[in-house]
């Protein structure tokens, strides 16, 4: 995704001005990184205690993600979520640009799962097995990057519905979706059209505690919390 800055233009201009009118800032949709847009973004870092350079990148992606995205919380461990902040940071930011940039180029994608708790991956890998209905997932508890936060799955979310429908026309869309995700290091799984997982590491180095650098206390308080530390 590219950075944007004073003087960018273009459609995913267009999109940060949208998002910047929806947290209180009075712009014109001009597609232009003008000097109203300029300090705009300044002051909207300053707030969410970034540096105020006014270079949109991941984290200001990412703040402007949580202040216009309501997350959907779970009621238990066995209930679905999407709160990004139990994201890894470095599959946070880029789950968040993967959406920002299909959303700037009208393509309706949501996460529509973050962070996915052993119990609940249990519940799912019996579904088709012990439990009535067709297989979901062929990955028991922690054996998906869901467990360890570095993994999130992204659904089209058309007229008010979740859609995976991949046949017709929507089959760009989800194609699209993997092109945007590769370009952010996330890889997909030939078997789950939703899913993206961080790439360059395994199951057996997560299992063996090797986790990718620059992990935040959200995220590790969550892992922690789940394991059972």
């Amino acid at each position: 995704m590219e950075l944007l800055k004073n003087g960018s233009a273009g459609s995913l201009v267009v999109f940060l001005q949208r998002k910047l009118v929806q947290l209180n800032y009075n712009l014109s949709l001009t597609g232009e990184f003008d000097e109203p847009t300029l300090q705009a973004v300044t002051d909207f870092q300053t707030k969410s205690g970034l540096t105020g350079d006014g270079i949109v990148g991941g984290k200001t992606w990412t703040q402007v993600y949580l202040g216009t995205e309501k997350a959907r919380t779970a009621t238990g461990r066995l209930d679905r979520h999407n709160n990004i902040m139990h994201l890894h940071p470095t599959v946070r930011t880029a789950a968040v640009k993967v959406v920002m940039q299909l959303q700037s180029e009208n393509i309706p994608f949501k996460i529509f799962e973050a962070y996915r708790y052993p119990q609940r991956q249990a519940d799912l890998y019996a579904q088709g097995r012990t439990k009535p209905g067709r297989k979901v997932t062929f990955a028991k508890p922690w054996s998906s990057y869901h467990q360890y936060g570095l993994a999130a799955d992204f659904v089209l979310l058309i007229n008010g519905n979740w859609s995976w429908d991949a046949s017709g026309n929507n089959k760009f869309l989800w194609q699209r979706l993997h092109e945007i995700g590769a370009n952010e290091g996330l890889m997909r799984l030939n078997f789950e059209l939703p899913h993206l997982q961080l790439a360059g590491t395994s199951i057996n180095a997560l299992r063996e505690g090797e986790y990718p650098p620059k992990s935040d206390k959200s995220w590790f308080d969550n892992l922690t919390s789940a394991i059972g530390v």
